[in-house]
């Protein structure tokens, strides 16, 4: 079955005329015959009904309609794509991130760079820690969002830094921590306690869990996977846990108590490259005027 076979169905079956088809793709009557009895074998089906006064559609031929006018479309586009026509009107710009709550910092940023960039099509790739950074090593994600990497560790790529968040004790409004002002380590060494995984964690909370970890039975601790089930522990009442405050990420239902002397979290973006890519810059700027404005 070819493209030749299909224009020739589609210009019969719609002037029901073997003549004025042939017309109409500007090729002979006979060898519009041609293609349809070539068609008509591969596909070991009659496609019209004809006598000498008239052209009807068969059942088949009225069921292939459908298919054939598809097929025609997906090669004009498949033509029109490789041959470059959309290569100035669609640029992709792949974002990776770790966590849902990551996904709140970016629709300002991303409404203003399809602003000045109508041709990008964003994509955010949701996908496990390490596989995020395997994308970005491998340069098929543009940029990567996530937390300040230890400084002895193996560096994912160049990392910008958009925000400080101070530490805090997250806790449910009937805790016992709930009405301070700020708590210290000491204070958090006691209660039941949840923890977030540490390679979704900021290195500062990563530290701080571990050393909250060993004073503690199995019985006082919970395990989860990310913020969003910790924070749902939290008001579920089974603990408190402890995290970088970061700005549109806090819970009204909760209480947010700064940590007396903990560091801040490093959060920003991380890249492999800016060469030719004034998009992945524009954003880069652009998430670091927005993250200005969120911390006010």
């Amino acid at each position: 079955m070819n493209t030749v076979q299909l224009e020739c169905y589609m210009a019969v079956a719609e002037n029901l005329n073997f003549a004025r088809a042939a017309e109409q793709l500007h090729i002979t009557q006979p060898a519009v015959t041609h293609q349809i009895n070539s068609l008509e074998t591969e596909l070991d089906v009659k496609l019209f009904k004809r006598t000498t006064r008239t052209v009807e559609l068969t059942s088949p031929g009225w069921v292939f309609l459908g298919y054939a006018r598809d097929i025609l479309a997906k090669t004009a586009q498949a033509k029109n794509r490789l041959a470059g026509h959309f290569e100035d009107q669609i640029q992709p710009f792949i974002i990776g991130c770790h966590s849902s709550f990551e996904l709140t910092m970016l629709p300002e940023a991303l409404r203003r760079l399809t602003k000045a960039y109508p041709q990008v099509h964003p994509d955010i790739k949701m996908v496990p820690s390490q596989a995020l950074r395997n994308l970005l090593q491998e340069e098929t994600l543009d940029v990567m969002l996530g937390f300040g990497e230890d400084k002895e560790k193996k560096k994912t790529g160049t990392y910008v830094e958009l925000i400080k968040a101070p530490v805090v004790c997250v806790t449910a409004d009937d805790h016992a921590l709930a009405k301070k002002d700020t708590v210290s380590m000491d204070e958090l060494h006691e209660g039941r306690l949840v923890l977030c995984d540490p390679h979704k964690s900021s290195p500062v909370i990563t530290e701080m869990q571990g050393n909250l970890i060993s004073t503690r039975p199995p019985s006082q601790m919970f395990f989860c996977e990310n913020i969003e089930c910790a924070l749902a522990f939290v008001k579920a009442g089974l603990g408190f846990t402890i995290l970088p405050d970061m700005p549109l990420m806090r819970s009204d239902d909760l209480c947010y108590i700064p940590v007396k002397n903990a560091a801040p979290a490093s959060f920003g973006l991380y890249y492999k490259t800016l060469q030719n890519n004034p998009v992945l810059r524009s954003f880069i700027r652009i998430m670091k005027e927005c993250s200005q404005v969120q911390k006010l």
